[in-house]
């Protein structure tokens, strides 16, 4: 088994030989994990390492029986079937993702799985009073009677974040919480969290945010692979030992060098002074200053809530809030608030999600060619079998496996999802391509022929931009990188200068 680590006798929660399977992956490998009572332990690692699953095992996301292992909280057994069971025996997790329930109350969300009741009704005075008191000890001043659908996401979250603290819990488990939050919102969460550490709470705190662990942390557990890879007090590793096992590196790299650019092509996009914002109001990106030239693949690297997805939508007219500066397409001054206008313009998009491009139930043929429709079209009348032709010859030249370009899109594997966006823009005489996280979800040859692809097409004269929180998938593909930190940009890295090492250090330090 890999290491429960250095811990008090009386751990609130050990976890022993923890191994979970999802279809072709092994999440988590034999893992041993504990934490004591008034400890602040830090879980760290590269997206994919394993943290997500092993904290949603220990909320009940991922049931008993679903697992081989064992935990025990407060030395009994412990095996939840559901977050409620977990939450309800003193284990409360604040997920990454904003989950809350739009249509009820600020005050009906906070009572969610634990409303008081009396004579075996609702309390209804009881939750409005529990949620002032949740809402004031983490000092928000807002209305409980208030539908959630009302707030931002921030103060949506900060809510959740609230609630979670009133809990009655023994182990509080934040994932990720001060992405969508502000110095000070963040610096108030801090204050929380010792003043519930020194009450004995323990916390496990997920963060990609390198200052703050160290701020706030006792501990550090690092995994990778999906296997614990080190333990160590927060005073004996250093920041640069931390990104280096999180990556697995044998030794220690150079410091960064000014990066030049690679590329002498012409200019396709450039953002000045790009500012975004989101519903709310909020600003997400900060003054960006872009350039990405023709035959070039550019990365735009950062950690969740760094803002390269905000940016990357805004550029393409895809993201709900406003955006301000200038964005410019081969020189000239665009106006771009819908991607029905970037497309006249030769920007393509590959988005997070490929459900959120790709129709399932529709053929090959139709989901390439439903961005180039005016192509092929005389008359308002289409020509179908010019359609079928074009998207024909363009599956073969990228290799996308398939008996017949009818096939239904749903039925491909991931990777070959991917191709058909690929292909969708190549129809469509695409000039700038922007992909955002591209290779999620594929495998290791699917993630291999996708980036030959995108070599291709620089070699074309296509501009690609990148916009990833992964750093191995940067790496190896971009001529250049720019990273980004607290939606501000923080430097940039040359193909010549690239790590993974030298991506996180920017960014966290950043």
């Amino acid at each position: 088994m890999h290491g429960v680590g250095p811990v008090a006798t009386a751990p609130v929660l050990v976890a022993r030989g923890l191994t979970k399977r999802f279809p072709g992956v092994l999440a988590l490998d034999d893992v041993g994990f504990a934490i004591r009572p008034g400890e602040i332990v830090a879980l760290l690692g590269q997206n994919g390492a394993g943290k997500s699953t092993l904290i949603q095992i220990f909320a009940g996301a991922h049931p008993a029986g679903g697992y081989d292992g064992d935990l025990t909280l407060g030395g009994e057994p412990f095996r939840p079937s559901s977050v409620a069971e977990a939450e309800a025996a003193g284990v409360a997790l604040v997920p990454q993702e904003v989950n809350v329930v739009p249509d009820l109350t600020i005050a009906e969300n906070i009572a969610l799985n634990d409303e008081p009741t009396r004579w075996g009704f609702i309390d209804i005075g009881e939750r409005i009073r529990r949620a002032k008191a949740a809402l004031a000890d983490f000092g928000l001043d807002l209305d409980p009677a208030l539908p959630m659908s009302a707030l931002d996401l921030a103060t949506q979250q900060l809510v959740v974040i609230a609630r979670a603290l009133a809990k009655r819990a023994r182990l509080l488990i934040l994932d990720e919480p001060t992405a969508a939050l502000t110095e000070n919102e963040s610096r108030r969460l801090f204050e929380r969290m010792r003043a519930l550490k020194a009450k004995g709470v323990a916390i496990i705190f997920v963060s990609h945010r390198l200052g703050e662990v160290f701020a706030i942390c006792d501990r550090i557990v690092v995994m990778r692979d999906g296997r614990i890879r080190g333990h160590h007090g927060i005073a004996d590793i250093s920041r640069r030992g931390v990104v280096d096992e999180m990556v697995g590196a044998t030794g220690a790299d150079e410091d960064t060098a000014p990066a030049g650019d690679s590329a002498t092509g012409a200019v396709a996009l450039e953002l000045r002074n790009f500012n975004v914002f989101d519903s709310g109001g909020r600003r997400r990106v900060e003054s960006l200053d872009l350039i990405l030239r023709r035959g070039e693949v550019v990365g735009l690297f950062g950690l969740l809530g760094a803002g390269c997805i905000e940016a990357a939508l805004a550029a393409y007219g895809a993201w709900p809030g406003r955006h301000e500066g200038a964005v410019l397409i081969d020189g000239k001054a665009a106006t771009i608030a819908a991607p029905s206008e970037a497309v006249p313009l030769g920007l393509g998009l590959m988005a997070q999600d490929r459900r959120d491009c790709l129709i399932g139930d529709q053929s090959i043929a139709d989901n390439i060619g439903i961005a180039s429709l005016a192509s092929i079209s005389r008359l308002g009348i289409l020509d179908i079998g010019a359609g079928r032709r074009r998207a024909r010859d363009i599956a073969a030249s990228i290799a996308i496996k398939t008996a017949s370009i009818d096939a239904e899109v749903r039925t491909l594997s991931g990777g070959n999802q991917q191709k058909v966006q690929i292909a969708r823009w190549l129809a469509a005489s695409t000039r700038i391509l922007i992909m955002i996280d591209p290779t999620r979800g594929v495998d290791v040859g699917a993630r291999r022929e996708i980036k030959r692809l995108w070599s291709e097409l620089a070699a074309r004269g296509h501009a690609i931009l990148i916009a990833s929180t992964d750093a191995e998938e940067l790496v190896d593909a971009c001529d250049r990188v720019v990273v980004m930190g607290h939606g501000r940009r923080v430097g940039e890295l040359a193909a010549r200068d690239l790590t993974e090492q030298k991506l996180l250090r920017m960014a966290t330090d950043g």
